[in-house]
Order: structure tokens, then C-alpha cells, then sequence
């Protein structure tokens, strides 16, 4: 079908539709449909512009999840602070979608979203809930991946958890408990001891180790 010529936002809205009437196919194509409404920035139409030709399926995008997850990341920027929130539910959404393929992303997640804090996000109390909104959605979509390589999960958290913030170390330390509710004693074994070498390693770090360090025990000791 040839298609007449449209402007960027009826080109967008036109494709969105064709999504909208098969909703349900996958997270990507559902948020994108939930997130037209919501966000009629120029940057973020431009963003859906590139991103649309792969919500057609799981299968489109998963072919293409470095692109897709690297457009998406370079997005998470203070001064596109007011697309901040889509951005990070895309991320979100592709994580749900990709399952364990998200896994080996979280290092570079980890390390975008210190920068994004670093450049003024720590100062605003409405990103660092954005923030962490997104992250324990994704944490739960690794839950059942990270509970059978906890060591794993702590290694790819290591700088966010250690980050020199009390508000930041709070959360961290909650969202990444909910990986432990399922892993086995063999894993909370490797997981205190993770933690005990991390301290040895830098022993300022004691202090932001003690919530989950301490849930690893008390989980252990139940089991």
C-alpha cells in the first residue's frame, strides 16, 4: 500500500493506530500506544519515528535490541527531562519483552542512569522516582534470571548500590531484595559473600551494604 505523504506526527499517528488494533502483541507496542497520548514532544516523536518500524513484533526488535536499547538510553539526559518518564518505561517495557536478553544491558542501564544523576537527576525528587519506578519494573522482569545468579545481579548493581546517596542506596537496596525472594540458600551464600568482598575490598562501603547484606542473612537463616 502506498502510503500519501504525511507529516511526522500523522505518520506516527498512523502507525500507532495499526499497533493499537493488535495491542496486545507485545510490552514495546503497548507502551508506545499508551504513550502517544502523553507525550507530544518533538524529540520523543522523532524517537517514535525510529522506534515504530520494530514494535511490529517481539521477533522485529529483538533482531535489533542494541539499537533499540542504545537509542533509547542515549535519551536519558536532564535536559530531555520532560520525556524522562516515557523514556524510562520504553526501557522498561523492552526489558519485559527481552526477559534474560535485557541482562547483559543492565551494566551500560547502570552506568546511564549514574550519569543521569550526576548531571542534575540526584537534585530532582521527581526523576529519582521516575528512576526508580522504571528499575523495579525491570528488576521483577530479571527476578527469576538474577535468583539463579544472584553473584551476577550484584556484579551488574555494584556501582548504583554503592552510590553516595541515602535516598538512592535505600531504594536500591529494596528493589534488588525482591531478587532474593526467590533464590535458593546456595545463592544467598555466594550473594553475603559478594557483599563481604566488596566491603574488604573498599571498607566505606560497609554502611551502604548493611540492608541488603543483613536481608541476605535473615533470608538465609529461614530457609
Amino acid at each position: 500500500m502506498v502510503l500519501p505523504c504525511l507529516r511526522l506526527d500523522e505518520w506516527a499517528a498512523f502507525t500507532l493506530e495499526k499497533l493499537n488494533r493488535s495491542k496486545g502483541s507485545n510490552f514495546l507496542a503497548d507502551c508506545l500506544v499508551e504513550l502517544r497520548d502523553q507525550n507530544a514532544s518533538k524529540d520523543f516523536i522523532l524517537l517514535l519515528e525510529e522506534l515504530l518500524p520494530y514494535a511490529q513484533s517481539v521477533e522485529s526488535y529483538k533482531r535489533s535490541s542494541e539499537f533499540i536499547f542504545l537509542k533509547l538510553v542515549s535519551e536519558l539526559q536532564m535536559e530531555a527531562r520532560f520525556s524522562l518518564d516515557s523514556i524510562l518505561s520504553l526501557i522498561a517495557a523492552l526489558s519485559g519483552d527481552l526477559k534474560y536478553d535485557f541482562a547483559p544491558f543492565l551494566p551500560r542501564l547502570v552506568k546511564s542512569l549514574l550519569i543521569l544523576l550526576n548531571n542534575g537527576g540526584l537534585k530532582n525528587a521527581e526523576t529519582i522516582e521516575q528512576i526508580f519506578t522504571s528499575w523495579s519494573k525491570i528488576i521483577e522482569n530479571l527476578r527469576f534470571c538474577f535468583a539463579r545468579d544472584v553473584r551476577g545481579a550484584l556484579r551488574s548493581t555494584l556501582e548504583l548500590r554503592y552510590y553516595p546517596s541515602d535516598i538512592i542506596n535505600e531504594k536500591m537496596s529494596k528493589s534488588m531484595s525482591c531478587v532474593l525472594d526467590l533464590a535458593r540458600p546456595s545463592q544467598l551464600q555466594k550473594g553475603i559473600k559478594m557483599i563481604l568482598s566488596e566491603v574488604a575490598e573498599q571498607p566505606e562501603r560497609a554502611a551502604r551494604a548493611g540492608f541488603l547484606h543483613y536481608d541476605m542473612i535473615v533470608r538465609l537463616q529461614k530457609s
